[in-house]
């Protein structure tokens, strides 16, 4: 499956303060506007089923076995960089502490280079799903609860997000070198723009 999707652009200074129109399905642009870009597309995997969510993720990602029962799904990220994860977790109907608390517990795991503007969280409605993300880049601390990376990753990139729908919400966290995952930035956002809650 290949959606079309916004092409990429040079680097911001921020990862955050780069804003998407994401092309397929858009009835509602991500908040803040902006001009759309040149479409690229970004080939999906046929889509699996995780704790009441349909979601495909990027056909180049390689899925792995959950190392936790906490987590849904996880998946390595390829890339020239280095690779990178993500995992994604499910605490059942409006569990997890809701976007904007995930938003900054994101926020609280990474340290942004001196100078950096703060990033914005972005979000985008379709289909009854409204999807909340942040990107954040500098240097991505060390987890202590097991997730990557397990020392601090300089130069690392961290997009967290959240999918909320009825039964939701979801939660997925990716994080890699700062070099992978801006190339799989777009992935990153056709796989959200993928989501859809089952039933």
């Amino acid at each position: 499956m290949t959606i079309p999707i916004a092409g990429p652009r040079g680097r911001a200074p921020a990862l955050g303060l780069t804003l998407l129109l994401l092309a397929c399905g858009a009835d509602a642009p991500a908040e803040g506007g902006g001009a759309q870009e040149a479409t690229a597309a970004v080939e999906l995997s046929e889509p699996i089923s995780a704790n009441g969510l349909s979601i495909a993720l990027p056909a180049a990602w390689n899925r792995l076995e959950p190392r936790s029962a906490m987590r849904m799904l996880e998946a390595e990220i390829p890339g020239s960089g280095g690779a990178g994860e993500i995992s994604a977790y499910y605490f059942g109907p409006g569990g997890g502490g809701g976007a904007a608390a995930n938003v900054e517990r994101w926020k609280s795991q990474v340290v942004l280079e001196p100078g950096a503007p703060e990033p914005t969280t972005q979000s985008r409605e379709s289909g009854g799903v409204r999807r909340t993300w942040i990107e954040l880049e500098g240097t991505v601390k060390a987890s202590t609860i097991g997730s990557f990376p397990t020392t601090d990753l300089h130069d690392g990139a961290l997009f967290g997000a959240v999918i909320e729908a009825p039964g939701g919400p979801w939660y997925l966290r990716a994080v890699g070198p700062g070099a992978t995952m801006r190339e799989q930035r777009q992935a990153f956002l056709a796989m959200l723009d993928s989501a859809r809650p089952e039933g």
